[in-house]
């Protein structure tokens, strides 16, 4: 039997163990960051580390930190502080380490430019891609007492700035939304050696332009900031209502969740820092002031960069052995015994991707039935089971609504597959369906056969 000073130095032991479920997944997250920072790591592979590090950490944000907030009875907050104090320090790991990138680029012929660093040419054609390419999809706001504050969205990229009018002292602000899909980085071609690839990014040159949008102002202290909102949205409607429906609601409602967090760039300026705080509701341990660049989401597009000795080489799956003959149909190889594939060592496509394109074209075939939690716009999945619908086939699919940040293209995959009569239903409210399960039914010789996947 063990004594109370036993017990209390076992549950102290515990204790010690114990991380918290947020700074558990946070250190997954410097997993990540530790791919960027290997130096064995290629270079463009280590922006595209970058680069999910960001994006996984903007969903956290997303989806824990408006829970701790709501929840937050005294409980959370040294958590909260600690989570934060773990996010900055990763932050300022991240700027640094894209920072030592940049010299090691440029010996490949890839180089980051600042305004400061391009010639009069250059300028010359920057300013002529911005008024021919980026221009027209910008709106300047100005905000005064006849112009209310413009909303502002989640994950949007802004310039806000402090306007002048001749002779007025009037104080009045701008915003300049960094317009959502145009090129995030621009290529300069004048004055760069042959074979370079020289950028500057967007964010960068509608800076230098903001006199432009801002026609007869003046625009100074000028200040970068970004917002995340809340993606958790609390269903409060009609139990009657249809599950289609709650979901479609609650994507409506999320664009609209209280802001999360707000990132500053360098050298914000004090007053428009202040009135964004304020108009956010958030204090200024949910203010991250970042020393550089912070939305590194783009750099997926200089991740892409076409240099195969700066990436990984290309992952070629193995096809197992019992596959390699499609001149057998993949029913009859699974009459012989029960296969297992392990992904992704082995080949997706020259398994689960044939199993379901032979079962849906199958004249022996009578149904096919599938979960779908996410599937991509260039999946091929939804397409052949429409295609089987529409051949007379039953098709049946269950469709996860609740796959969060995929609810639109699984509600719209829905809706095809209703438009060629498929049998659609959506899960249960409250649980979801993570399971991957498709069920071929055929006809063989005097009864039905089922054959089946399950990942």
């Amino acid at each position: 039997p063990r004594t109370n000073k036993e017990n209390k130095m076992s549950t102290q032991n515990f204790q010690e163990l114990w991380l918290d479920r947020d700074l558990s997944w946070l250190e997954f997250n410097r997993r990540v960051l530790a791919e960027a920072l290997d130096e064995r790591t290629p270079l463009l592979e280590r922006l595209k580390f970058l680069a999910i590090f960001t994006s996984n950490l903007d969903e956290f944000f997303m989806k824990r930190i408006a829970v701790l907030r709501v929840e937050n009875d005294g409980t959370h907050t040294k958590l909260l502080a600690d989570l934060r104090a773990v996010i900055v320090a990763m932050v300022h790991q991240q700027q640094a380490c894209f920072t030592s990138l940049l010299p090691k680029l440029e010996p490949h012929g890839i180089r980051i430019l600042t305004w400061k660093d391009l010639t009069d040419r250059q300028r010359l054609e920057s300013t002529k891609f911005f008024r021919q390419n980026v221009l027209p999809a910008l709106t300047p706001l100005v905000v005064d007492s006849a112009h209310p504050t413009p909303f502002l969205s989640n994950l949007s990229l802004s310039w806000g700035c402090r306007l002048r009018e001749p002779g007025s002292d009037a104080t009045l602000y701008g915003r300049v939304k960094v317009a959502i899909g145009l090129t995030p980085w621009i290529r300069v071609r004048e004055d760069s050696p042959e074979g370079s690839r020289w950028f500057i990014s967007l964010t960068e040159l509608v800076r230098q332009h903001l006199n432009d949008l801002f026609s007869g102002l003046e625009t100074c202290d000028h200040t970068l900031f970004r917002i995340t909102r809340d993606a958790e949205v609390e269903w409060q409607g009609d139990s009657s209502e249809s599950f289609r429906e709650v979901v479609a609601e609650r994507i409506r409602l999320r664009r609209y969740e209280p802001a999360v967090r707000i990132e500053f760039g360098p050298n914000p300026d004090p007053t428009l820092r202040k009135i964004l705080l304020s108009l956010l509701e958030l204090t200024e341990q949910e203010a991250y002031d970042l020393p550089g660049p912070f939305d590194f989401n783009t750099l997926w597009t200089l991740a892409s960069i076409d240099l195969p000795d700066l990436r990984d080489p290309p992952w070629t799956p193995r096809v197992p052995a019992a596959l390699r003959n499609e001149n057998i149909s993949f029913c009859n190889l699974i009459q012989r015994g029960d296969m297992l594939v392990h992904f992704p060592y082995e080949s997706f496509d020259a398994s689960v991707e044939r199993f379901v394109r032979e079962g849906a074209s199958d004249p022996s075939t009578l149904g096919v039935k599938m979960t779908v939690y996410r599937v991509g716009d260039d999946t091929p999945f939804v397409r052949w089971l429409i295609a089987a619908a529409e051949s007379g086939k039953q098709v049946a699919c269950v469709i996860e609504l609740q796959a969060r940040f995929d609810e639109n293209r699984n509600l719209h995959w829905a809706d095809e597959l209703l438009e060629v009569g498929a049998h659609v239903s959506f899960g249960v409210l409250g649980l979801k369906i993570h399971a991957k399960v498709t069920l071929v039914v055929r006809q063989e010789g005097d009864g039905l056969r089922c054959y089946c996947h399950i990942g």
